[in-house]
């Protein structure tokens, strides 16, 4: 572990005096697209589980007992069957048990075991990938299989405070941790080794609030409640590890509350590839970034908004779209590659809900799950422009990072308007991974998952709605069905496969 001395810092940012509102404005074009005509080259949305569990390296593992779910039992989209955008939901549709809500039991007994017998606190941040990292409020971190169990836990100096942000690398390999005083921790995954440690690689005393890894593995990006965004390259050079920072938007030009980077490494050709691009939301504006081969501005858009509500952003699986999503609205934009190999920003489609959002996330590659501020989630299908279903979490007890934006672990010397947006900010308790959703409450962990369609139809069968499995079914073999996952082939094996599956369960009623 080196110390803070081989951590360097260089200045650098964007000039924003140079972001001129006209020149990055939408571009004028004749007709506007839609994500129909961007990506529908392929209508089938109905993939295997197989497929899903193609990019995991663990055993794909839906149980029947909820409560004992496995962490990685959903896996990733990759089809690019997105049709057009909502532009209003119209009305609910109800087939009927579309969301699966499990609680992670043994990993929630394991944090409430934590807490009592080694002082480690309430959790305070989650990431999840194949396995699942939780930090606490007295700087705990802890390591879960996807089976919910725990590898390892590792316990650093109190004065660091709170861990505030968590970020796996692409492989699971390495695990970086942020923390409320602004340290930044690197651990081997493995054997929970610190094997870097920052202290000066972002705006001194500033809490992190967000660390996310690139798809190159030697490049993260972290953002602290000062606003700022910085670059951290990982080095070693002659066996010893350090890192140098750049920043990359000072927060002097505006707050950025939050950050995503486009991440392609698990699809196999994408025109992107070779680009790293982020996406950066202030309170006031949204600005896309590419900062590999060389740093550039690729566009902005104001975004006027409740000044009490934080933006949120979410990239599509395969695609280079983005969904941004402030207050009552979400925005969808395309990034694409020209043939002079420029790259170009252009709003597709903005979708107006009447509830104010705390999360926005693609679950597949139609889907996006919205979570309000009243914790009523909204599962919407963007191509049937309807509510597929809503799930009230309100009893999760969601943790929420608040403190974290307003600063208290650092004099609480932040903006106002980042201590009033950060009243609501649940960044870091909800993350998504796959077509599931983990939600980190006070006493216990939960996830929320689409059914396969099997599952969908038993489930309606189990609780003696015979009417709706029928009706289900039917849509299934007319291939009407929606968010229909875990059905491959060609139509007429389809069309065996539910026929056979409705006659099992209706002849023999």
């Amino acid at each position: 572990m080196e110390s803070s001395a081989d951590c360097k810092s260089d200045t650098f940012s964007l000039n924003l005096s140079e972001l001129n509102d006209e020149e990055y404005s939408i571009p004028i074009i004749e007709e506007t697209p839609t994500l129909e005509s961007i990506l529908n080259e392929d209508n089938s949305s109905l993939l295997s589980e197989d497929e899903l569990a193609q990019f995991l390296p663990i055993r794909n593992n839906f149980e029947d007992n909820e409560d004992n779910l496995s962490i990685a039992s959903s896996g990733v989209c990759h089809s690019r069957s997105i049709s057009s955008i909502i532009t209003t939901v119209q009305y609910k549709y109800d087939p009927g048990h579309i969301l699966r809500h499990s609680t992670l039991k043994a990993l929630s007994a394991q944090l409430r075991s934590a807490k009592e017998r080694i002082n480690a606190g309430y959790p305070s941040v989650i990431c999840a990938s194949v396995i699942v990292a939780i930090g606490t409020s007295y700087g705990f971190v802890l390591i879960f299989d996807s089976m919910q169990t725990l590898r390892w836990c590792h316990e650093v100096d109190n004065e660091q405070g709170s861990v505030s942000a968590l970020s796996f690398n692409n492989d699971c390999t390495r695990l970086l941790a942020g923390y409320a005083n602004g340290t930044i921790l690197m651990f081997d995954v493995g054997d929970g080794k610190v094997i870097r440690a920052m202290n000066d690689v972002h705006t001194p005393s500033t809490t992190v609030l967000h660390i996310k890894f690139t798809d190159l593995p030697t490049l993260a990006l972290c953002s602290d409640n000062g606003g700022s965004v910085f670059e951290l390259n990982f080095k070693r050079t002659f066996g010893i590890r350090g890192v140098n920072s750049k920043c990359i938007f000072s927060g002097s030009r505006g707050e950025v509350c939050c950050f995503e980077p486009l991440l392609l490494h698990h699809v196999n050709s994408h025109p992107l590839k070779g680009f790293v691009l982020i996406a950066m939301a202030t309170l006031s504006k949204l600005i896309v970034v590419s900062i590999r081969p060389s740093l550039k501005v690729l566009f902005t858009d104001i975004i006027k908004a409740d000044p009490c509500s934080l933006p949120f952003l979410s990239w599509h699986f395969a695609e280079s779209i983005l969904a941004f999503a402030r207050d009552q609205n979400i925005y969808f934009y395309e990034v694409k590659r020209k043939k002079n190999n420029k790259l170009r920003c252009i709003v597709i489609q903005k979708l107006l809900l009447n509830y104010s959002l705390l999360t926005c996330h693609w679950l597949n590659t139609r889907i996006v799950a919205a979570l309000d501020i009243k914790e009523q989630l909204h599962l919407l299908d963007v191509v049937t422009k309807q509510e597929l279903e809503k799930l009230d979490l309100s009893s999760v007890g969601l943790i929420y990072n608040s403190s974290h934006f307003k600063g208290l672990s650092t004099g609480r010397n932040v903006s106002k308007a980042m201590g009033l947006a950060g009243e609501r900010a649940c960044y870091n308790t909800v993350q998504s991974y796959g077509n599931q959703i983990l939600f980190l409450g006070v006493k216990s962990c939960h996830v929320v998952s689409i059914r396969n369609w099997i599952e969908r139809l038993d489930s309606l069968v189990d609780k003696v709605k015979f009417e709706c499995a029928l009706r289900l079914g039917i849509e299934f073999l007319e291939e009407r069905g929606k968010v229909v996952l875990g059905l491959r082939g060609r139509h007429h094996q389809r069309y065996n496969l539910v026929k056979t599956k409705v006659n099992n369960h209706f002849v023999q009623k």
